[in-house]
């Protein structure tokens, strides 16, 4: 909480001191006078006003010569810098690469030291780069300040590297040429000696024994290189809900730990101890990414807690393993990838059990001789998974919604299929990765298991992927965290029925709150100018709900802003049909993107002036008229919006120029 609070309101240091000091003296106080309630209220005033000095310290305390704070933005020059890792290749052919700053020169001046990391985009035609983590680079470019969200509800790619990556730039090379020099620099021993051949390895099994989509699939479960996933099975895997097994999460992490304990035929607290080495060596193969740190951190904490024999609470472990994370990283805990981690694994613990007591008991039970019965093998296989995958779904379900504003209805079954293959598909690639190196031939025919394997995890995909998902409005915050603090608490509701009425009544509450928010709600006219490049890309609601667009904006082979802008900012309101779409002239820069508006969304009525010009973009709108039955008026002088019961009427009297109007049409634009 602290640091949700500093991270909104910027308090100053000196405020957040204060309150943690006052907090100690309170609690000091309650300790030296048995009032244990005060002091336990007292030591979590503490920790929140820790958490928002810890923040500060991270955010807000950077040197005078960081990048965020040098002066820096926009400035071109040679610039110097350090590879804070190996390059990631992307799908197009670029690379991608975190860079250590150390110095910028710019018209005849350099400012050293320079401190800060920069994300470097290398472009497909700059064939000569070639470098590794730890090398020296200098080249010829521009720091740029990350792109912040430009309209409303839409991805803050600039919060999003200074939340997740601690990141405040970026850069591109776009020509050979700009490479001034590389210097090879020795890494770290174990980077380049341990770290660096395991991945190497790992990969050059996966691509030399599997290619397609199915490489890229493994490449990105094993070792987090998504960009090499191509985009419609990506697509696919969103669709069914399963995208979390498209790159390293908690699950991948959890299955390679249970891999390495199957794997370790030695006892208990030796095998847990060694695991816990083989998960860090593993995070420092993917290269430290947000998810395996957490997972293999609260993995570590229970393993060594088994090891120790130590019977811990697993809500004590989570918790402990969350804390470490905010104090070694705090900004980590605003991002949606630690909120779903925490919410899915919160969820899983506190809510699978009371699910499964509320079916039948024989579902998942063995018979009283201590054989199975055909109905504890079907609650093993299908009940217990089920009741898994339900309770983390529930856990993650508001995040999502609010996030991505779908939600898919196939889901539920999906994970039931899925999961199982996905575990036996990490099993196969690290033992392939593990063997192919030292026997080929065993590797040739464990690598025949995982095509098998992975070729049925994608045709599973595939079919489960007949089903879209559900479009849904994005809930306002409040709803959102109300939302998630009920979860909550009809979790704890099935422990203590004492809070059931509770539960009940707060869902009463809720529901009179949405239905009657709608007919309280003052009737006005709401207006939103998106930024759509060029054009007006304005979105107008009347004060009776009927809704306008005026330009949807630019389309190019690069850009789409129907598809990027407009039609993600309907979805997020709710809005499954528009009615009125003007176009103020039929040039691509501003009705292109009304393309891939009419293609999703259907439209009422097309209005323009009538102008006939030639070209791809034009001819596809009034293809997509006349496909859908929509009602096109090239309106002429005198034409007028007339409010709710008639948006567009031709006015009555005689305009000098008048042309008359398609019969097709009819006289006015009524709604």
């Amino acid at each position: 909480m602290g640091i949700a609070v500093s991270d909104r309101l910027c308090l100053p240091i000196g405020v957040w001191l204060v309150a943690a000091s006052a907090a100690w003296f309170v609690a000091l106080v309650g300790w030296l006078s048995g009032g244990r309630r005060t002091m336990s209220c007292a030591l979590w005033l503490v920790l929140c006003a820790l958490g928002g000095v810890r923040h500060h310290q991270y955010t807000q305390l950077l040197p005078q010569h960081h990048v965020s704070r040098a002066g820096v933005y926009g400035t071109k020059g040679e610039l110097t810098g350090r590879l804070a890792h190996d390059p990631d290749q992307l799908t197009d052919g670029r690379q991608r690469v975190v860079i250590h700053l150390d110095a910028i020169e710019a018209e005849g001046s350099t400012l050293e030291p320079l401190t800060g990391d920069l994300l470097l985009t290398i472009s497909a035609d700059v064939h000569g780069f070639v470098a590794d983590a730890g090398d020296r680079v200098r080249w010829l470019g521009r720091i740029r300040q990350p792109q912040p969200a430009r309209n409303p509800g839409e991805f803050d790619y600039r919060r999003f590297l200074d939340l997740r990556h601690n990141l405040h730039a970026t850069g591109t090379i776009y020509r050979e040429g700009d490479v001034i020099s590389i210097d090879s620099r020795p890494d770290h021993w174990w980077r380049q000696n341990l770290i660096r051949p395991i991945r190497a390895s790992l990969t050059s099994s996966l691509t030399q024994h599997l290619d397609g989509p199915g490489s890229a699939l493994l490449l990105g479960m094993l070792l987090g290189d998504k960009h090499a996933i191509p985009t419609q099975l990506a697509t696919r895997f969103r669709t069914t809900g399963l995208a979390h097994a498209l790159v390293i999460s908690g699950l991948h992490v959890g299955l390679v730990a249970l891999f390495l304990m199957t794997l370790l035929r030695i006892p208990d607290a030796p095998a847990c101890l060694l695991t816990v080495i083989l998960l860090g060596i593993y995070a420092l193969v993917t290269q430290l990414q947000a998810p395996v740190v957490r997972a293999s951190v609260m993995a570590t904490i229970v393993l060594v807690g088994r090891a120790l024999e130590l019977r811990g609470s697993v809500l004590n472990s989570l918790g402990l393993a969350a804390l470490v994370l905010m104090i070694a990283e705090p900004t980590s805990v605003l991002t949606l990838s630690f909120q779903l981690s925490f919410s899915a694994t919160l969820a899983i613990i506190s809510l699978h059990a009371p699910l499964l007591a509320l079916l039948p008991e024989r579902w998942n039970t063995e018979s009283s001789t201590g054989s199975s019965t055909g109905m504890s093998i079907w609650g093993t296989w299908i009940v217990v998974p089920a009741a898994v995958s339900m309770a983390a779904q529930i856990g993650t379900m508001p995040l999502i919604v609010y996030h991505f504003q779908q939600l898919a209805p196939i889901s539920l079954l999906a994970n039931l299929l899925v999961v199982p293959l996905l575990g036996v598909a990490v099993a196969q690639g690290l033992l392939l990765g593990l063997v192919a190196p030292c026997w080929p031939d065993l590797g040739l025919v464990i690598s025949g298991g995982v095509w098998l394997t992975v070729t049925l995890l994608m045709k599973t995909v595939d079919l489960f992927a007949v089903v879209p998902a559900w479009k849904l409005a994005q809930p306002d915050p409040t709803v959102a965290v109300g939302w998630m603090g009920l979860t909550v608490l009809a979790g704890l509701a099935l422990y203590k029925p004492v809070l059931r009425g509770v539960v009940v009544m707060l869902l009463l509450i809720g529901a009179n709150g949405w239905v009657w928010q709608r007919e309280i709600k003052p009737q006005s006219l709401e207006v939103v100018f998106l930024d759509v490049g060029q054009g007006d890309g304005a979105f107008a609601r009347l004060p009776d709900g009927k809704t306008m667009i005026v330009d949807g904006g630019m389309r190019s082979r690069r850009i789409d802003m129907g598809e990027r802008v407009v039609e993600p900012w309907l979805r997020r309101q709710g809005i499954d049909e528009v009615d009125v779409v003007i176009a103020s002239h039929p040039h691509a820069d501003h009705i292109g993107g009304l393309v891939h508006l009419m293609e999703e969304i259907p439209v009422r009525h097309f209005v323009d002036a009538g102008q006939s010009y030639e070209s791809w973009t034009a001819r596809r709108l009034h293809e997509l008229i006349r496909e859908q039955g929509t009602r096109y008026h090239a309106v002429v002088a005198g034409d007028s919006l007339a409010g709710s019961s008639c948006i567009l009427h031709e006015h009555s009297s005689t305009v000098q120029g008048h042309r008359p109007r398609d019969s097709t049409t009819g006289p006015s634009l009524c709604a």
